[in-house]
């Protein structure tokens, strides 16, 4: 756990956290790692929070870049799939979106169906709308269920903590809007959140990341991704509490530039991602013992993708992607003695529609479009119980145990392709049934000891499933006869330590051991002449690391962080135990400074260090029916796909002056990559045209003019 210049979980921008004592940093509360209200050092989990203060003070611009300052994680953009940038946590990287932990805005799930995954560009939450950003590090399937893999982000807008608006301009293009309004009228609380912003996205000569430029592709000569990656986003919320109930309501949009396979022609490629997500909820005290909470939601997703492919104006493709899902869940919360609590929850999903549709009469001579996805005369189900129970053995131990049953049964798939080899226009259409469909067991145990008011240690253990996604079990209609995936599954043993020094310090150090198996991978195989590419159950890895963190309260003025991250990941796969894993630094090291001078304003800095990376390693394949190579000799006979990507240190820089002219009038001066240090990732198997690696941002700055307002006065209640 580290506590980032935290918030209190209850009312985050009412407290200064300079004017905070440790005691009360290590001991807030937040109700996102076990659905319950708990102090910090009372959760079985790693925990992170960062405050509405943070972000403001060091100037963060994108919830990407909140993201990226979070001990453990790292960052890598292909430039791909939904736009999305996508982060590899505690040595785990999955290539496409960001799939491995689950994502929540206000509680609300924000996951796409098609993929499993949760795109930032989905989500969009402006960095001005965040009051705090909730992040526990670990198997959390027993209280998210399937997706919950390494963890959960919890982004919480709906504080009653005033109002506001701001006006953001910076060079290469980079534009923000921003308002808030927020208040109380009688007994109702009110949220109320909208931006606009964007950039012209990454600038750089495609020869940097490539050494074969095609014809085809139709660049100009000296090509570069200019105007190609623009990113503009759209985002509002709305959330709203009276009495026991509340409702919450999200609307997001997304242009973004990509690069799928090659460039496109003239201004490129184009994502356009749209989501909306409502949730109504009902919460209620019983009495003194008992608590329920009831949470029914609909969500909807949208990702269609504009292609422009060569040179040829009539030659723009498309594919769309879309789902439509509704869920619902109970809580039961209960306190039947001091010593002990005891929660109960169960949980349904029904997938409504998930479908892909691609029209693409150019990418080759032969394919003309595709259908696919669940079948219109289907739903997908899935069904969870669980429960978790915390008893204490006395003032300083505590055990707690949970267990949740998940299964989402069989359902069917519909693949619909059309080719023209010959100009006849053959229609091929298959079904396939998802049959891995029995319920699965998950459980989570730890043991708490609280040595005294000042340091704490937990040991716990931790087990996550991550279900194969529509996306990968296309492979059942594409190859009917290979074997049907199985959920991914991953076993974390941590030793977590937190404490305070001298009432200057918040230590926090944490042992960590990894064991994952059943990863679905891509693989290539030859049969009867054809080359086939599938998804299989072979992947395995474990990881090995250690995490030490320290909040260091100098004066009431100055603070600062410092986070240093070892970690060994290892491909466990027969065949790879000798080839380095790729995507997968060994370490990682996290920064901030923060000085309050006049007026309470601020200068800050922020930094972290990413270790070098390999790119992924490519099994040879099967070159001719009398190829008779074994698969761990195909694996000995591969190749990377790219170039090492170097280690980077990135720092930013953010002045922030507070009460200018007026009262509540600030002006804010940003530089991101404030050396102006190249950026670079590595290839990944999304886009391996890119064999030289991808690129970050480049040094910008933007200046920036708002305004804060108090929350609205409070009426009184005429019922009253």
């Amino acid at each position: 756990m580290l506590i980032s210049q935290p918030g209190h979980s209850q009312h985050a921008d009412s407290l200064n956290v300079y004017d905070m004592p440790l005691d009360q940093l290590i001991n807030l509360q937040i109700s996102s790692a076990t659905k319950s209200v708990e102090t910090v050092t009372d959760i079985p989990s790693s925990i992170i929070i960062i405050s509405r203060q943070t972000i403001q003070e060091q100037g963060w611009q994108t919830i990407e870049e909140v993201l990226s300052n979070v001990p453990g994680m790292y960052m890598i953009n292909d430039y791909l799939w939904f736009g999305t940038d996508n982060f590899g946590v505690r040595g785990f990287f999955s290539t496409g979106s960001f799939n491995t932990m689950v994502i929540l805005v206000n509680g609300v799930n924000q996951k796409e169906d098609w993929y499993n995954s949760f795109p930032l560009t989905k989500i969009n939450v402006p960095v001005e709308a965040i009051d705090r950003v909730e992040v526990i590090r670990g198997p959390m399937s027993v209280v998210y269920g399937n997706s919950a893999f390494l963890g959960a982000i919890n982004i919480v807008t709906e504080q009653n903590s005033g109002g506001g608006a701001k006006l953001s301009l910076g060079n290469n293009g980079n534009y923000r809007t921003f308002a808030r309004v927020n208040g109380v009228n009688g007994r109702i609380m009110y949220t109320f959140n909208a931006g606009i912003y964007g950039s012209n996205g990454i600038n750089r000569p495609y020869a940097d990341m490539t050494d074969h430029i095609e014809d085809s592709w139709g660049l100009p000569q000296n090509g570069t991704s200019k105007g190609q990656l623009a990113d503009n986003r759209r985002y509002f919320d709305f959330s709203l509490k009276t009495g026991n109930f509340r409702f919450n309501l999200s609307q997001t949009n997304t242009r973004r530039g990509v690069i799928d396979y090659y460039p496109g022609y003239d201004d490129g490629h184009l994502a356009e991602i749209q989501s909306s997500n409502a949730l109504v909820g009902y919460s209620k005290d019983i009495n003194d013992i008992i608590s329920i909470n009831f949470d029914v939601g609909y969500y909807s997703f949208r990702n269609r993708m504009d292609y422009k492919h060569k040179s040829d104006t009539t030659a723009y493709t498309f594919d769309d992607i879309y789902s439509d899902a509704a869920d619902a869940e109970l809580n039961v919360n209960l306190k039947p003695t001091k010593k002990l609590d005891v929660s109960f929850g169960v949980y349904y999903q029904m997938v409504l529609s998930d479908k892909l549709v691609v029209d693409a009469p150019n990418l080759s001579e032969e394919y003309v479009n595709l259908d696919a996805g669940l079948s219109r005369d289907d739903k997908k189900y899935t069904w969870a119980a669980f429960t978790q129970a915390r008893y204490a053995l006395n003032q300083k131990f505590s055990v707690l145990g949970g267990l949740r049953v998940e299964q989402t049964p069989s359902y069917t798939i519909n693949y619909a392709v059309r080719f023209d080899p010959l100009g006849s226009y053959e229609y091929l259409a298959r079904e396939g049934t998802y049959k891995y469909g029995k319920p699965y067991l998950i459980p989570r145990a730890a043991l708490l000891y609280h040595i005294n008011d000042g340091h704490h240690l937990k040991l716990m253990y931790g087990k996550a499933i991550k279900q194969a996604s529509m996306g990968e079990n296309m492979d059942i209609v594409r190859y009917p006869n290979q074997e049907q995936l199985k959920p991914a599954n991953m076993q974390t043993l941590e030793l977590n330590y937190i404490g305070r020094v001298a009432d200057k310090a918040i230590i926090n150090l944490s042992v960590f051991y990894n064991n994952v198996v059943n990863l679905i991978s891509r693989t290539n195989q030859l049969e009867n002449g054809e080359m086939k590419l599938f998804n299989t159950n072979s992947g395995k890895l474990r990881t090995i690391g250690t995490e030490f963190s320290t909040d260091l309260k100098f004066t009431q003025r100055f603070n600062a962080s410092l986070s240093f991250v070892y970690q060994y990941s290892k491909n466990m796969q027969n065949g790879y135990e000798r080839i380095t894993l790729e995507y997968a630094p060994r370490v990682l090291a996290y920064s901030t400074l923060s000085y309050r001078f006049y007026k309470n304003s601020t200068i800050a800095f922020s930094g972290y260090y990413i270790g070098s990376m390999e790119s992924y390693w490519r099994p040879d394949v099967i070159s001719s029916m009398g190829d008779h190579r074994t698969p761990v000799q195909l694996i000995a006979d591969g190749e990377r796909i790219g170039t090492k990507a170097s280690a980077y240190f990135l720092t930013n820089m953010n002045i922030r002056f507070n009460d200018v002219f007026r009262e509540k009038l600030y002006f804010t001066f940003h530089i991101h990559n404030l050396l102006n240090t190249t950026v670079k990732y590595p290839t990944t198997r999304s886009n391996d045209e890119f064999e030289k690696g991808t690129f970050g941002y480049n040094r910008y700055f933007i200046v920036g003019v708002g305004l804060n307002f108090g929350a609205l006065a409070e009426k009184p209640d005429k019922n009253n």
